[in-house]
């Protein structure tokens, strides 16, 4: 386990809200059970501190919802940020390079909307994952608009 998120922790949050944050322990299941890498793999040269680092998002996170789901204009606005911040790491389609995961995993697929605004507002410097708080929330939730269509 990593320093971000520890067996305490992990315990601690398990005895809080089991039904709350049941995404989240789904999310550590695929994780221990499964093996599964950084956001989608770890055939994508990813690690596992990634995923850890999304199960320690806060319980509020997930029950965010994007202002903008559904709406064409943002997927497209969300689309032009990815191209621009990125596309270099992840590949112009989100299938991951070196370190950086496959964005249309079943797991990144399957996070909450706000857990994802999340980890892409606090990131994972550890990991290779900018922080990208510099951006508006909105320009974020565009973002997620967009990563939520990548399939």
């Amino acid at each position: 386990m990593s320093k971000n998120c520890s067996v305490e922790d992990w315990c601690a949050a398990r005895s809080k809200k089991p039904r709350k944050n049941a995404h989240l322990w789904l999310l550590c299941a695929a994780l221990l059970l499964g093996g599964a890498g950084a956001l989608g793999g770890q055939d994508r040269g990813g690690s596992r501190n990634s995923d850890v680092r999304l199960a320690a998002a806060p319980a509020g996170v997930a029950g965010l919802r994007n202002p903008y789901e559904g709406q064409p204009e943002a997927v497209l606005g969300g689309k032009k940020l990815f191209r621009r911040h990125c596309a270099e790491c992840h590949g112009p389609e989100g299938h991951g390079r070196g370190k950086a995961p496959d964005l249309r995993s079943a797991i990144v697929q399957n996070v909450p909307p706000g857990v994802l605004f999340w980890f892409l507002k606090n990131g994972n410097l550890r990991e290779g994952m900018p922080s990208w708080s510099r951006l508006p929330d909105q320009r974020l939730w565009q973002l997620v608009s967009y990563l939520k269509t990548l399939r």
